[in-house]
């Protein structure tokens, strides 16, 4: 079976358009960087399923950013898919989490912020809906009912091996095939419905779309590949260390003996010690002052 890869098809006899993902050593390097609850793995597999559905939909350079926050045992799960094909993800929670809890129970509420951030743009653009019911496929079918008045249906499944997706949008039409178009919605979301868990992880998407829609004209797009990577660098920690201010910087020296940073989404660990910050705070100064030099 094709892992780690999306592919985009469409219905040439319906204005609607689909999306299968299929994830298995990306969703690996999440789960070997970090031991997740099974509750908390299962909504976080389908999380990333999902960003990598959405971050086709809308067709940029840049980065898609999918994130819960919450009151409840689980404060922050967090998903991010680049036009690179490029995934990484965490959650932070705290306490016992049972292996039967859903989303509700993670989070008592809460909400989900979608994020866009386009390259030469001078803001990201952003989203944010209550979480509904208990799923994160009732929370983007609401979401896209509301923000972008665009019918849509999802189907997401995870487990420790892999992560599975199935994404159906009607596509806007002419007033005079609004009728037509509503008809054609109701077919073939209704064929979608009949879809399996089983069936989403463990067939192909050619299998699959013909096990659904064998009497429609479907037509399916390349594979594009995807795999875990994460932007995390010394570099970047010396920046954000940059930032606190030597004097602060130096403080947390003299108390903590070093400064000790890991990233939540890949858990690389970063060590700067005093010779170290000492040297970022002398190129800074260096730096800031060489008129030549690019900012």
């Amino acid at each position: 079976m094709k892992s780690d890869c999306l592919q985009r098809f469409i219905f040439d006899n319906a204005p609607i358009r689909g999306e299968w993902v299929s994830l298995q050593e990306s969703w690996q390097e999440v789960l070997n960087r970090r031991q997740y609850p099974t509750a908390i793995r299962r909504v976080l597999g389908e999380m990333m399923g999902a960003a990598a559905l959405l971050t086709a939909t809308v067709k940029i350079s840049g980065r898609l950013v999918l994130q819960i926050r919450s009151e409840g045992p689980v404060s922050l799960m967090m998903v991010e898919c680049t036009s690179e094909n490029t995934l990484r993800a965490f959650a932070q929670w705290d306490g016992e989490v049972s292996d039967e809890a859903g989303l509700v129970d993670l989070t008592g509420g809460g909400t989900l912020a979608i994020t866009i951030e386009a390259e030469g743009a001078k803001q990201p653009y952003q989203g944010v809906v209550s979480l509904q019911g208990n799923s994160i496929t009732e929370t983007l079918e609401t979401y896209f009912e509301q923000s972008e008045q665009l019918a849509t249906k999802i189907w997401l499944y995870a487990n420790e091996h892999n992560v599975a997706g199935l994404f159906l949008q009607q596509l806007p039409s002419e007033e005079a095939q609004k009728e037509q178009a509503e008809e054609d919605w109701s077919r073939v979301s209704q064929l979608a419905a009949t879809i399996t868990d089983e069936e989403l992880l463990t067939l192909e998407i050619e299998t699959l779309l013909h096990r659904l829609f064998h009497e429609e004209q479907v037509r399916l797009y390349e594979p594009a590949p995807l795999k875990f990577a994460c932007t995390c660098s010394r570099a970047r920690v010396a920046e954000t260390i940059g930032m606190l201010g030597q004097a602060e910087a130096e403080e947390i020296i003299d108390s903590e003996g070093s400064i000790e940073v890991a990233c939540e989404f890949c858990n690389e660990h970063y060590h700067f010690d005093r010779v170290d910050v000492t040297e970022l705070f002398t190129n800074t100064v260096s730096t800031e002052g060489d008129p030549d030099t690019l900012h």
